[in-house]
């Protein structure tokens, strides 16, 4: 019975220990899991993002795209596969209230799908008389500006006018103020809020930048113009309105004068143009452009056999003189005639561009003048002709941060506005570098972008991962060209590197959520084997009557049990003698 009690207390004794080894483990997997996190719950936090909506004048601006052009501002988060839901309604604003003539239902409103950087959440132009300012004033009008951060705590402060920094009138808490007059020789004025953050970094947000016109004697300008198509019963293509777009109209004595690429005389409109002066806008509808009673001599019937693309330039006459034209192109096409299958895409119609990844420094630390890292990406096309890319992605590194206006492309410097977009995620950062029309490379030729990033407090010492993708705009040959990856180490001490700082780390055993569960589950099966099921003195027997248990009791007894050890020791070594 006392040998029953004493095998009952050893049991006890493996199943304790194997119980503090197994919640150490958990204790680890939690660590691991919720500290360092794994790739798969950064890629959610992707499924956040600030939108916004903000109101344009179209008597200034008549398309939305620039936010610049903005005079009202919304933000709101939203998850990435939702709309944004952030509203700019103008019948908030009394008209009393608006240094504008438009009529109410003619604003517009727009949204940006992504805004990166909400640190100044909101900036606000307003006259001497404290109307708003939709976009344009007269030479005489005073500017109050007035800007809104999300915090009160950044320093330097500042109101960057046409690239000119100058000290703000007056910093109240996170709101700054800026009185700006004498516009003596210029046609408009951009202004921009920011400041900078405990870290050095510069805020720079398209909710806080403006730009604003100062009217002149002669104003009157051409600045776009766009074509709408339909097809007729015919099957033929016809064009339904012309839109052209005029800021500050004067006169409505206004002639039109058509021309086309290709062998069509011009045509001249003298009547059937609306005018809207309130829009910015000339418009003429399709009962307009197809009535020769509008023209000089004959009407857009010229165009009804024709078939392909057409350029189309419309130069605008105000009292007799051109204030400008604009071009767009419009396609022709005729779907009586049977539309021909479309052939398969083959190899030779694929995009096959081959991306690199490479970095200046191969050792980073975090004291300034040895935490900057220059990074170059380079986009070779190895097609035979011509093709495009429309995006390039890079997600930084843990607690890398991109150095705002240091991107430089195929050796040209260039600013961030309308090209580069950083979104923050948790405490790294994904640029994208989109331009408004897709990058065009020709065969063998390569698309090089070098930017800066600078390592913070919460970098992780060690090798760090710096991945792109790419983005062609046809089909590609092979997608794992389109990726490329490239390490940089961030140690205490470049001179003197470790070898934990230079080895590249390996996926851990608890970075899978499945291999967690399982283990999870493993641990409780076990507990409730040996506790409920007989098979639990099976497995105890063995642990208990295995060698790697016994060297373990032997050990034990060194420290709690010394005469029980070379007790031990003695007879082990008469073992080896008989033997």
């Amino acid at each position: 019975m006392e040998r029953q009690d004493r095998g009952t207390k050893k049991i006890l004794k493996v199943l304790i220990a194997i119980g503090v080894i197994l919640i150490l483990a958990l204790i680890a997997a939690l660590v691991y899991f919720f500290l360092i996190k794994d790739r798969a719950q950064d890629e959610e936090d992707l499924d956040n993002i600030t939108c916004g909506c903000y109101m344009i004048d179209p008597s200034v601006v008549n398309e939305c795209g620039d936010p610049k052009r903005a005079f009202l501002f919304n933000l709101n988060t939203v998850s990435s596969d939702q709309a944004c839901s952030a509203k700019c309604d103008i019948n908030d604003i009394a008209d009393n209230l608006l240094n504008s003539t438009t009529p109410k239902d003619s604003y517009k409103s727009c949204t940006v799908r992504s805004i990166s950087d909400t640190r100044c959440e909101n900036m606000i132009l307003k006259d001497q008389d404290g109307k708003l300012i939709t976009g344009r004033i007269k030479p005489t009008d005073t500017i109050n500006a007035q800007a809104t951060f999300d915090k009160s705590t950044y320093v330097d402060y500042t109101f960057k006018i046409n690239t000119e920094s100058t000290t703000p009138d007056k910093v109240d808490g996170n709101k700054i103020t800026k009185e700006i007059s004498d516009f003596q020789g210029k046609t408009s004025m951009e202004i921009i809020a920011t400041a900078n953050d405990a870290q050095g970094e510069a805020i720079n947000s398209i909710v806080c930048r403006r730009v604003v016109d100062i009217q002149t004697a002669v104003s009157s300008m051409v600045t776009g113009m766009t074509a709408i198509t339909e097809q007729q019963t015919d099957g033929k293509t016809k064009i339904s309105q012309i839109t052209i777009s005029v800021g500050q109209l004067i006169s409505s004595n206004i002639k039109i004068r058509y021309s086309f690429s290709g062998s069509y005389l011009p045509l001249t409109a003298v009547d059937g143009i609306t005018s809207e002066p309130e829009k910015g806008t000339l418009t003429m509808s399709k009962l307009d452009l197809y009535d020769p009673n509008n023209f000089s001599s004959e009407s857009f019937n010229i165009l009804n056999s024709h078939i392909g693309d057409l350029e189309i330039t419309a130069e605008v006459f105000q009292n007799d003189i051109s204030i400008g034209s604009a071009t767009t192109s419009v396609k022709f096409i005729d779907t009586s005639q049977q539309e021909q299958p479309e052939e398969p895409i083959t190899d030779d119609d694929k995009s096959n561009f081959l991306a690199t990844k490479t970095v200046a420094q191969s050792c980073l630390e975090r004291t300034e003048g040895s935490n900057t890292a220059i990074y170059t990406i380079s986009v070779k096309n190895n097609k035979t002709v011509t093709d495009s890319i429309t995006s390039i992605k890079d997600k930084l590194p843990l607690g890398f941060t991109y150095v705002a206006d240091s991107s430089s492309i195929n050796g040209t410097s260039t600013t961030d506005t309308g090209i580069v977009t950083v979104t923050t995620i948790g405490q790294s950062q994904e640029v994208v570098w989109q331009p408004s029309t897709p990058w065009s490379v020709d065969s063998n030729g390569t698309l090089t972008i070098a930017f800066s990033a600078i390592v913070t407090s919460n970098t992780i010492t060690g090798q760090n991962l710096n991945e792109i993708i790419v983005n062609p705009v046809e089909i590609p040959l092979d997608p794992a060209t389109l990726r490329s990856q490239v390490y940089v180490i961030v140690a205490q001490d470049c001179e003197n590197i470790t070898e934990e700082e230079e080895e590249i780390p390996q996926t851990g055993i608890f970075d899978s959520f499945v291999v967690r569960i399982s283990l999870g589950m493993l641990i409780l099966l076990t507990g409730w084997l040996v506790y409920t099921r007989p098979e639990g003195n099976v497995i105890s027997e063995t642990i208990l009557n295995s060698r790697m248990y016994g060297e373990y009791e032997h050990a034990k007894n060194r420290v709690i049990n010394p005469k029980k050890y070379f007790e031990e020791k003695i007879l082990r070594k008469k073992s080896k003698v008989n033997r």
